[in-house]
């Protein structure tokens, strides 16, 4: 019996079903937890318009702090499903530091933020509201470390990590399984317009590319954390490629 027939590996729908129920989940604690605090962490609330969604009010403060609590909660849960089928954690693909592979991940999504920048400015699609206010809500470090640090790392390890080895298991194998865990992942920014979710789709495809040519799990997570950075730091500083 090969190593393979004794994982329980998800087939690919429920995946991609069991991935997304985690995702959303996870939230539902981490609200009650909040709720718990006190009416300070919905001080300074905001207003936003988001496309697909209309005018939404938005809490910074509670919603920075969310993934704080559900991220833990999400890893934990992912983790302890695997061990219930067997399947080792070396799936999730490494976290040993490879440097020249994160330097030549950089360099690329330089270039790739360049031609986005491009990309925007031809067909002139703005950033959205709704992040520019939440990137500039204050306080502003919880929003930096929410934006820059927790998202990176719950979202990678979700579905460059635990989706993307599920789906490679089965007849999609690796570039199948990158293309179908990218869409799925730019499926969760479903409130930007479709110009930016392309982006966001060919974002992941990059990321995909790292996750199979290295096997690794943290250049995607440094190299989405730095794209986050450089991000946070446009808006934050309201620089413009072009003008």
């Amino acid at each position: 019996m090969s190593s393979q027939e004794n994982h329980k590996y998800y087939n690919p729908l429920w995946a991609i079903f069991f991935v997304l129920l985690t995702f959303e989940i996870s939230t539902l604690p981490a609200l009650y937890l909040l709720d718990a605090l006190g009416g300070w962490v919905y001080q300074n609330p905001i207003t936003v318009n988001m496309t697909y969604i209309g005018s939404v009010e938005m809490y910074p403060i509670r919603d920075n702090l969310i993934g704080f609590f559900s991220t833990p909660i999400a890893i934990f849960f992912i983790l302890w499903r695997m061990k219930k089928r067997k399947i080792p954690l070396s799936d999730l693909g490494s976290l040993e530091i490879q440097g020249n592979p994160i330097f030549i991940g950089i360099f690329l999504l330089i270039a790739f933020l360049f031609l986005e920048e491009s990309y925007f400015y031809f067909l002139g699609i703005e950033i959205p509201e709704s992040f520019i206010k939440f990137i500039l809500a204050e306080p502003i470090l919880l929003g930096f470390i929410s934006v820059v640090l927790i998202a990176p790392v719950i979202e990678e390890f979700l579905f460059r990590g635990f989706l993307y080895s599920q789906l490679q298991q089965s007849i999609l194998k690796d570039w199948g399984a990158v293309i179908v865990s990218s869409l799925v992942w730019t499926i969760i920014h479903f409130q930007y317009e479709a110009g930016i979710l392309f982006v966001l789709f060919l974002f992941g495809l990059l990321l995909g590319y790292f996750r199979i040519k290295y096997n690794s799990l943290l250049i995607p997570i440094v190299l989405h954390a730095v794209n986050n950075f450089l991000s946070f730091i446009m808006i934050t500083f309201d620089i413009q490629l072009f003008s």
